[in-house]
């Protein structure tokens, strides 16, 4: 029985970690659709720090790999579909 109020205990802390992780990347897409909005891709690459550039596309390559790794086990539960891929303008959440 100790076992399973372990378990249960662990799942509410990933579940309270995973809402943090999700409120940074809000945060951080925020940041990003500001940069869009000013410079083109084009723009960044040329004329933007070399170092941050590649440290910001290293930091997003290590994000989308670890979800990228979650996505090809996870199996929804009943809720509301997950977002579809984000399109500049088109958001309908705010």
């Amino acid at each position: 029985m100790s076992g399973d109020v372990d378990q249960r205990m662990e799942r509410l802390k990933m579940d309270g970690d995973l809402r943090d992780a999700y409120v940074e990347l809000l945060s951080a897409q925020c940041a990003i659709d500001r940069l869009r909005l000013r410079y083109t891709p084009q723009d960044v690459a040329k004329h933007g720090s070399s170092f941050m550039v590649a440290r910001s596309i290293s930091a997003a390559m290590v994000i989308c790999e670890y979800f990228s790794s979650i996505q090809k086990s996870f199996q929804p539960q009943a809720g509301p579909p997950p977002p579809s891929k984000h399109e500049p303008g088109k958001d309908k959440r705010f």
